[in-house]
């Protein structure tokens, strides 16, 4: 009796809340208390009282309450309201607040009372042991490669037969030549030494191709052996062929030689090397991809013979040009410490073929080092750096620093269009450091304009407002890469305010010119790598969001790496709590979505195959993949935006119109999502009835996300 009048009391002092729990029965057995952060009792009762002793408490729900103030479990990725229909806290779990971007570790999930906790890690096995599975993070997607046990390219033979017809010999596949006189069957054809069949030239130090002149010359790995490892290699070197070429400098004194080398067909290595064979002596070593030309420079080299090792990953033919030239020393212009001086608005020619690596640039990972250089300014000016490559493949990285010079990066560029831009630069000397993404000549020109006044949208002390669900177009020909937010470094950008007035969810779009990147960008008012919550770079359209942002100022940043015109959206709603979408299987069990949208979640894995998409793949079974279905009805025209990122498969959105369940498919209104981003449609849709079909790409199924956003 002692516990039930201590719930009696509990249901005097709840008072107009007891009859919330009328229906319920005895109090004594559907009522606990537990203290919440909120100060409220935590009144839960069983959702199935009429099931005897067994109860099942709903951990979404907290103690009682009269309004939304009163809620707050302290869990920052619910979403605290108060029911009014029963007078309770409800904390609904939002599992797209937990994402930390990384796809391979899994979705994160939202806990009652705990917060986001690590979900199970994406899972690759597709159960055949004949490929190689592993989760990409850079496609978001699933990797399933043929088993190649011996590395060199071909499937294993048990999986797939007449390739590789010896697994353990990494020299014997397909894709080889057949050798002459070797007794093996080279090339997997059921033949041994047939013809024709190749003779390796040029395959060990004591046979090298002898070079004595300058000239373009073409070698070819075609039936020559992995024989040597040079300071630089090609990234298979168990499937890799090499072959030597001896080049002699005739007397006279010193000389450089210069080599450019390129195969169309696949990646390659170059070294020269002063005693052949041995790594330790090689005086420059470059390893390029396929269709890039690398250069070396051996420089004031003695007459005498010198040996270019040269390594393929596939047998290849290479094409080489060698010159002489008169002897250099290397140039002393390394680092910060004795940068060469540069008269402003005089072309200088620039030469990156061996410097040393010394100083880090946020533009790109170079892959040559550096060479510096430095100007005086006597007066503020607007300064521009102009790197055109003139000989080579590569493009110049430019990187304007300050002081002190190792550290500080203001500013940095890839390429030439648009150059490097910095405004109204003070009075004083300033460092230029050139490196490339493959060895180059360019030429280098630091030009000075008078000082002008950057515009309220280049910084983000006091920008311009954000445009709010409406689009904004942004100029970005006259802007700087000042705002060093790490999304796109390099690129032109522009900032603008956003002030949430209450919790919102936030989405940003970009939307570029064809073939550009771009990236937009949202967090804090310091517009740092730091404060920033979210930023995205890519193709059209580049698309961030973040639900449940507290009430506050923000910042939305815009880049183009071409500085063009880039379009702007920013699309805010109060934060509305997810609704997990459970059957919506097919026409009979359709969910409404609200007219104003929402975002949903939900779960293909327990679906069935229903509808056909007009995006998939083709030859499918009828139904393709595991699907959900839910309904829109717009009373009047809405533009309507869909974005399923968050979604951990390759996703299917198909928008259908009509009457009748499921209605016919909207032109250009079906998205599949395979890599990276997830579907999204951006669509103009006037008064009706709209079915939007939630699928998966080639049979793909999951867990998924889908925020709509329906806007005058």
């Amino acid at each position: 009796m002692r516990s039930r009048r201590v719930h009696a009391l509990v249901l005097v002092t709840l008072g107009s809340f007891g009859a919330a729990f009328a229906a319920c029965g005895d109090p004594a057995r559907d009522l606990f208390v537990r203290p919440y952060d909120s100060g409220v009792a935590d009144a839960r009762p069983c959702d199935a009282c009429e099931a005897g002793d067994a109860e099942t408490v709903d951990p979404t729900l907290g103690g009682p309450c009269l309004d939304d103030a009163q809620c707050q479990d302290g869990i920052l990725c619910t979403f605290d309201r108060c029911d009014k229909g029963i007078s309770r806290c409800r904390f609904s779990p939002d599992d797209a607040q937990c994402q930390d971007g990384n796809h391979c570790n899994g979705k994160e999930i939202c806990a009652p009372r705990l917060g986001c906790q690590p979900g199970p890690a994406v899972t690759c096995q597709d159960g055949d042991a004949c490929t190689v599975d592993r989760c990409v993070e850079a496609t978001r997607s699933c990797e399933h490669l043929p088993r190649d046990a011996d590395g060199d390219g071909d499937p294993t033979d048990h999986c797939v037969s007449k390739r590789d017809c010896d697994d353990d010999d990494p020299t014997v596949s397909s894709k080889r030549g057949e050798i002459c006189g070797n007794g093996k069957d080279d090339n997997c054809d059921g033949r041994v030494d047939e013809t024709p069949c190749g003779v390796p030239v040029g395959d060990t130090c004591a046979a090298a191709i002898a070079v004595t002149a300058p000239g373009a010359y073409v070698v070819s790995t075609v039936a020559a052996k992995k024989d040597h490892t040079a300071s630089c290699s090609v990234t298979t070197p168990a499937a890799s062929t090499d072959v030597v070429v001896a080049i002699t400098i005739p007397a006279g004194g010193p000389r450089d030689v210069a080599i450019r080398a390129s195969s169309a067909t696949t990646e390659i290595a170059v070294a020269l090397e002063t005693t052949c064979g041995v790594a330790a002596t090689d005086v420059g070593c470059q390893v390029v991809k396929k269709g890039v030309e690398t250069r070396l420079l051996g420089r004031s080299l003695a007459p005498g013979t010198y040996f270019l090792l040269v390594s393929t990953q596939d047998e290849a033919t290479v094409d080489l040009r060698i010159d002489f030239q008169p002897a250099t020393t290397r140039p002393t212009n390394e680092s910060c410490a004795s940068p060469a001086a540069i008269p402003t608005d005089t072309v200088v020619p620039v030469s990156i073929v061996d410097a040393a690596r010394d100083l880090a640039t946020g533009c790109t990972k170079s892959a040559t080092g550096d060479l510096t250089y430095a100007f005086t300014l006597a007066a503020p000016k607007d300064v521009r750096v102009f790197a055109q490559t003139v000989s080579g493949t590569g493009a110049a990285v430019v990187s304007l620093r300050g002081s002190p010079c190792a550290t500080t990066e203001t500013r940095c560029r890839v390429g030439n269009a648009p150059p490097l831009f910095a405004r109204s630069l003070p009075a004083g000397t300033y460092t230029v450091a050139v490196s490339a993404t493959s060895p180059i000549d360019a030429n280098l020109l630091v030009k000075t304009y008078p000082p002008t006044v950057a515009p309220a949208n280049q910084t983000c002390a006091a920008p311009p407002p954000a445009v709010v669900n409406a689009p904004l177009s942004v100029d970005l020909s006259g802007q700087e890469d000042a705002i060093q937010n790490g999304c796109l470094p390099g690129a032109p950008n522009a900032a603008y305010e956003l002030v949430l007035a209450q919790p919102s969810d936030v989405m940003v779009i970009g939307r570029f010119p064809p073939g550009d990147q771009g990236a937009v960008a949202f967090g804090g008012t310091a517009c740092t790598a730091a404060d920033t919550l979210v930023c995205a770079a890519g193709a059209t359209p580049v698309r961030i969001s973040r639900r449940n942002v507290p009430a506050g100022t923000y910042r939305v940043v815009v880049a183009e790496e071409y500085g063009k015109t880039a379009r702007l959206d920013v699309l805010v709603r109060p934060t509305v709590p997810p609704t997990v979408v459970s059957g919506a299987d097919d026409c009979a069990s359709v969910l409404t979505i609200p007219g104003a949208g929402g975002f949903f979640t939900g779960d293909t894995r327990t679906a069935t195959p229903t509808f056909s998409a007009g995006c998939d793949v083709a030859g499918l079974p009828a139904g393709g993949a595991k699907d959900q279905i839910l309904k829109l009805v717009l009373t009047q025209p809405r533009r309507v935006v869909l974005n399923m990122d968050g979604s951990t498969y390759s996703t299917v959105l198909d928008v259908r119109s009509g009457l009748a369940c499921p209605g016919a498919e909207v032109p250009d209104a079906c998205y599949a999502g395979t890599s990276g981003p997830r579907s999204f449609l951006d669509l103009s849709l006037g008064a009706g009835t709209y079915f939007l079909q939630v699928d998966g790409f080639n049979k793909d199924e999951g867990p998924w996300n889908l925020d709509v956003r329906a806007i005058p």
